[in-house]
């Protein structure tokens, strides 16, 4: 394989690894998690299912809608997209389990927890966004919604997320009320994530060998 196709390859894993730890820290902060994440909590409080399996299902799900609007069935890019949402979900467990004494009732610290999730989540998206070459369903489904629907990517995410908040909230009150997913951070996302993608699109820098390797293939 060329050197710039393992790079970029090894930076598409990369990120999906970012993604399971910043959503991991979001948990722990007990701020409110990403609404996606939250909307598993809420399928795995029913189910007493592991939320990483949870979200590995609801990955499955959300690829239905991506379909609808896309109008395409493309079966090697859906079998990456469950592939990454496998390693997702897998590694979102390991962090819960691994790191469980992260974590405290300090609201500074659980403040600060919280940031670092959403800044280390948001950076992590932007990157496999324009990696692009398979994405967590979750975020094809960003995609999706910004190439066919809704152009400007910060009124795009608030799409993006704001389905599953709706979920979450549903879920959460079939519970008994039980919303441990859905807080302040939760609100936080929904509003500003767009700002910091659309950011981490401008700042973070991502070469054309890597990005676009065919081309540097010496003929």
């Amino acid at each position: 394989m060329n050197v710039n196709y393992l790079k970029k390859y090894s930076l598409w894993i990369l990120t999906v690894i970012i993604n399971s730890f910043g959503n991991f820290l979001m948990i722990k902060s007990e701020m409110g998690s990403g609404p996606w994440i939250a909307a598993s909590m809420g399928i795995s409080k029913s189910t007493n299912i592991p939320i990483g399996l949870c979200t590995i299902m609801l990955n499955i799900g959300i690829y239905i809608p991506i379909m609808i609007i896309s109008r395409k069935f493309d079966i090697p890019r859906l079998i990456g997209s469950f592939f990454v949402a496998f390693i997702f979900g897998k590694f979102l467990d390991f962090f819960l389990v691994a790191f469980n004494w992260i974590g405290t009732t300090n609201i500074i610290g659980r403040i600060v927890i919280f940031l670092l999730g959403d800044l280390i989540l948001t950076a992590g998206i932007s990157m496999y966004l324009r990696v692009n070459i398979a994405l967590n369903p979750f975020d094809q489904f960003l995609q999706t919604v910004n190439e066919f629907l809704i152009s400007d990517i910060r009124k795009a995410n608030l799409v993006y997320l704001g389905v599953p908040l709706l979920m979450a909230t549903i879920l959460g009150i079939y519970n008994g009320f039980y919303f441990r997913g859905i807080g302040v951070g939760t609100i936080f996302m929904f509003f500003l994530n767009g700002i910091f993608i659309k950011f981490y699109h401008n700042h973070i820098v991502i070469p054309n060998h890597i990005l676009n390797p065919r081309q540097y293939i010496k003929k």
